[in-house]
């Protein structure tokens, strides 16, 4: 509609009343946006991303690698929770039939939507580097998931590089260690089976550089990324117009008079509100079992050291070296969160499980 400020799809005047029309259509424009938006956080960037995708390489992991295998004992405290999460999830929230499907905007068709989003899905956007560049965020002022997270994959890469030289000292080690390649084989062909190119996962590793990068990609989206997008959800979602998870009324057409009284009709029913505010406030706390990269006493919290399965003195002082860099990394964060009016915690160490528990 060009810049005619009297548009429906264009922002209001400053000195617009918040009861005219010209500032109720933009706003409801906005809570459809949002709507929209949080059927793609739920179902993709959080379920598909962060549960569905990290079970193949969990599924993978356990299928190919014995429990001695340094590899294995590297990614497992990782991947130790999301199989069995996932099959409560898969039968009581995202089946055709399951309450996502019940509440929200997508109905019974949230598969098709995964199904869309997934013949888009590259290894690269594993990758958090590679994420960050594809989206053009590298300058993106107040991006603090951006800081964190980037902060968190030169500290993941450091420590499985460091993790990876006590047993690989030779690219054709790794191309020549037949378990560590069917695991790499059974992600691409299996796991990404019908996804165009099998998304470009490596189909061998067979040098130390691919590995230390494709094992902090288990890694990182399966503690890291998963904490971005889940512990945060409440805060986003618990104020239902801000992400609702469906409109009962379609889009008002362009000469529609939009009063608030439309804005409201226009809003989720109590009862999908009510369970919509009980579902993010679920999900967004940590469970009873939970794990994390630091602990915390003052909070009960385990950390990393109370669920690996390493016994080797060199392969424990890689983990002792992460945790302190890791300590570091925190008391960085929490004197930026000083100046900030509204800190950004949710990937502090102490705050990152190791896996997907929820």
């Amino acid at each position: 509609n060009g810049n005619d400020a009297s548009s429906f799809w264009y922002p209001p005047r400053k000195s617009a009343h918040p009861d005219s029309h010209e500032y109720l259509s933009w706003l409801l424009a906005k809570i459809y946006c949002k709507c929209s938006n949080m059927q793609i956080h739920a179902i993709l960037t959080h379920f598909v991303q962060a549960h569905a995708i990290v079970e193949t390489y969990a599924i993978a992991l356990y299928r190919c690698l014995p429990r001695q295998h340094p590899i294995h004992k590297l990614l497992v405290p990782h991947l130790a929770g999301v199989i069995p999460i996932n099959v409560q999830g898969r039968q009581f929230l995202t089946k055709s039939t399951g309450v996502m499907a019940a509440l929200m905007a997508s109905g019974d068709k949230l598969w098709r939507l995964a199904d869309v989003f997934m013949k888009q899905f590259r290894y690269e956007h594993c990758v958090m580097p590679e994420n960050v560049r594809t989206r053009e965020v590298e300058d993106l002022p107040g991006y603090h998931f951006r800081d964190d997270a980037l902060q968190w994959w030169e500290e993941l890469t450091t420590y499985v590089g460091d993790f990876v030289a006590l047993h690989y000292f030779t690219d054709e080690m790794v191309a020549g260690d037949s378990e560590l390649q069917n695991m790499v084989h059974e992600i691409r062909t299996i796991g990404f089976k019908r996804i165009p190119e099998n998304a470009q996962f490596p189909a061998v590793l067979d040098n130390i550089p691919d590995l230390v990068q494709y094992c902090t990609v288990l890694m990182f989206n399966s503690s890291v990324w998963h904490t971005a997008v889940n512990f945060g959800q409440f805060n986003y979602l618990g104020y239902v117009p801000n992400a609702p998870c469906a409109m009962t009324l379609p889009p008002p057409a362009q000469d529609d008079k939009i009063t608030m009284e439309r804005v409201l009709l226009s809003m989720p029913v109590k009862e999908m509100a009510r369970i919509q505010i009980d579902i993010s406030y679920s999900l967004s706390l940590f469970s009873p079992v939970e794990k994390f990269f630091l602990g915390s006493v003052r909070e009960d919290k385990n950390d990393l050291s109370s669920e690996t399965s390493m016994v080797d003195e060199e392969e424990l002082a890689c983990m002792d070296n992460l945790m302190r860099r890791l300590k570091e990394f925190q008391n960085r964060i929490n004197e930026r969160n000083r100046g900030l009016r509204i800190p950004y915690e949710i990937i502090r160490p102490d705050n990152t499980p190791l896996t997907v528990q929820t």
